[in-house]
């Protein structure tokens, strides 16, 4: 009850990390619960209904097919019951101050306003949700939202209209029926969550091990998908402080502290992967490296590290991308048009599991070129 306070509490001002505690303390049942209570008040019980039935799988089966997550019954057996209590808390922390105050606000124009307000806040946790279940950019988690939010609005029109010859389903015995046949995959779809929950439960024990770094790395990479950086760099930090040999815990901070702006930081941990070993990632240890120079205004040093990528890895969109813009910076224009057009081919031609990767690069690519 304690930590499920403590969650409910954190979306407020750390929501990322409220919503990564649900996923590894939190309950479900706890989550509906204070979701049901507090949409009493609002006389909106019945809208949970729709969230739950509507909303939570439609944005699942939006970012599945939009980042090539898996196909919309696996994404839903995987995501479901994360997503589900990620976006119960959400609700529940989004209306829970309008449901406090609704007594004390007498003209409906400001309830109107208060709670369209609530609805904002509620859409902006729930685009954080996403991001921390799916690890999609907030553009893509944005556009899940918005799709879900179609998709419920929908439901409620289409309710609206056919809602009346549905009545028979209220039956005892249809409702046995019914509670029979998808029992199995309502308990599948429960499992996502505890399947996460347990991993992270046998992770956080081999970190009992201080001489165990693999498992401080494990759930920094569990953070970080979830945007919870400054866990994830806390796990890092460990694993290089039992293990600076290992050079995949430096090459993840370096990452986190490219996507932070802290580019002399990168440049550091990026250096010492690259020392410990120079094929890291597929040598994607050079293409980071490169890129972080060329931000820092080190283009001589930047082209060098590129070049050795693109050389290794001739068909990788953003290789390809940041190489044309240390060509650009050099006024080399005929190999910045070949870099940005190897990196719009190599976006097209990508695979299906990294289409979503290759496509910013690609888009940026093109953008490159029209300029």
């Amino acid at each position: 009850m304690r930590e499920n306070l403590l969650i409910l509490w954190l979306v407020y001002y750390r929501p990322s990390r409220a919503f990564s505690a649900a996923l590894d303390r939190g309950s479900l049942l706890f989550a509906a619960a204070v979701a049901i209570l507090v949409s009493l008040p609002l006389s909106a019980a019945v809208a949970i209904i729709p969230l739950v039935a509507l909303f939570v799988p439609a944005s699942i089966a939006i970012i599945a097919a939009w980042d090539v997550l898996g196909s919309t019954s696996v994404a839903l057996r995987r995501d479901y019951a994360p997503l589900l209590i990620c976006v119960l808390f959400s609700a529940a922390g989004a209306f829970l101050p309008l449901a406090l105050v609704r007594p004390f606000l007498g003209a409906p124009v400001v309830l109107i306003s208060a709670g369209v307000c609530a609805l904002v806040y509620f859409l902006i946790l729930a685009i954080l949700a996403v991001r921390a279940v799916s690890g999609a950019s907030a553009s893509h988690a944005a556009g899940a939202v918005f799709g879900g939010l179609v998709a419920t609005a929908l439901g409620y029109f289409v309710y609206g209209a056919v809602g009346h010859l549905l009545r028979f389903l209220a039956s005892p015995l249809v409702l046995i029926w019914i509670f029979m046949i998808w029992r199995p995959d309502v308990s599948s779809f429960a499992a996502g969550l505890r399947s996460r929950q347990n991993f992270r439960r046998q992770l956080e024990a081999s970190t009992l091990n201080p001489r165990d770094a693999d498992a401080h790395y494990q759930l920094g990479l569990i953070y970080q998908q979830r945007h919870n950086y400054s866990e994830a760099m806390a796990r890092f930090q460990k694993a290089v402080e039992i293990d600076s040999s290992d050079p995949g815990p430096h090459y993840q901070l370096g990452r986190i502290a490219r996507e932070q702006g802290r580019h002399l930081d990168a440049k550091r941990h990026l250096e010492a992967c690259a020392a410990l070993d120079d094929k890291h990632e597929s040598s994607e240890v050079w293409r980071d490296l490169g890129a972080t120079n060329f931000e820092l205004g080190n283009v001589d040093v930047a082209l060098v590290q590129l070049e050795k990528y693109v050389e290794r890895r001739e068909y990788d969109a953003e290789g390809q991308y940041w190489l044309g813009r240390v060509y650009k910076r050099l006024n080399r224009a005929g190999e910045a048009r070949e870099a940005f057009e190897r990196a719009i081919e190599a976006g097209r031609t990508a695979p299906p599991h990294r289409r979503r990767y290759a496509a910013r690069w690609l888009k940026l690519a093109r953008v490159e070129l029209r300029g």
